[in-house]
C-alpha cells in the first residue's frame, strides 16, 4: 500500500478511522446530496456491485478462505475422499466444481498427485484446465464436497442457481 511500512499504514487507517467518526454528519450529508444529484450513477455502481458479487460466487479462482475452509478440513475432507466411504458424493461434488476435469480432480486428491504429473494422463489424457483453473476448480471441489458432507446441499443448489 502505497510503499508505507506496515506500522505507517496502521497509523493511516486509525486517523481515517477517527476522522470519520468526528465527522460523521458532515460526510453523511455529502453522500447525500451527491446521491441526489447523480441517481444514474447511482444505479450504475449498484449494477457493478451486484455484478462483482455475482462473479465472485462463480470465480473458480476463489481462495480457500473465500470458502472458509481451513487446511486442517482440507487434510480431513482428503482422507474422507481417500477412503472411499462417501464415493457418490465426492464424484457428484467434481462434477460440480467441473464437468470436464471431474475425473482429473478426483485423481488428483485420492492420489494426491499434483497437476504436473496430471496435465497428460495415460488414462484420462490431457486435463482440459490449465493449471491456475484446475487448482481453483480443486478448491471449489473441496467446498462443494464440505457443503455435502455437513449437509448443506441447499447451500450448493443456491450457489449454482438451480
Amino acid at each position: 500500500m502505497d510503499g508505507m511500512s506496515a506500522q505507517a499504514q496502521e497509523v493511516r487507517r486509525n486517523y481515517k478511522r477517527q476522522y470519520r467518526i468526528r465527522n460523521r454528519e458532515k460526510i453523511n450529508f455529502q453522500q447525500r446530496m451527491w446521491r441526489k444529484k447523480n441517481p444514474d450513477k447511482v444505479k450504475e455502481y449498484q449494477a457493478q456491485y451486484w455484478e462483482r458479487k455475482a462473479g465472485k460466487a462463480g470465480n473458480i479462482r476463489a481462495s480457500w478462505k473465500d470458502y472458509g475452509i481451513t487446511q486442517e478440513r482440507v487434510d480431513e475432507l482428503m482422507e474422507i475422499v481417500r477412503s472411499g466411504k462417501y464415493e457418490t458424493l465426492a464424484r457428484q461434488a467434481a462434477h460440480m466444481a467441473d464437468e470436464k476435469a471431474a475425473e482429473h480432480i478426483l485423481l488428483s486428491v485420492k492420489k494426491n498427485l499434483s497437476y504436473d504429473r496430471l496435465e497428460y494422463h495415460d488414462r484420462l489424457g490431457r486435463c482440459p484446465l490449465g493449471r491456475t483453473d484446475f487448482y481453483g476448480a480443486k478448491r471449489l471441489f473441496f467446498h462443494y464436497l464440505d457443503c455435502a458432507l455437513r449437509g448443506e446441499e441447499t447451500k450448493i443448489k443456491g450457489e449454482l442457481g438451480k
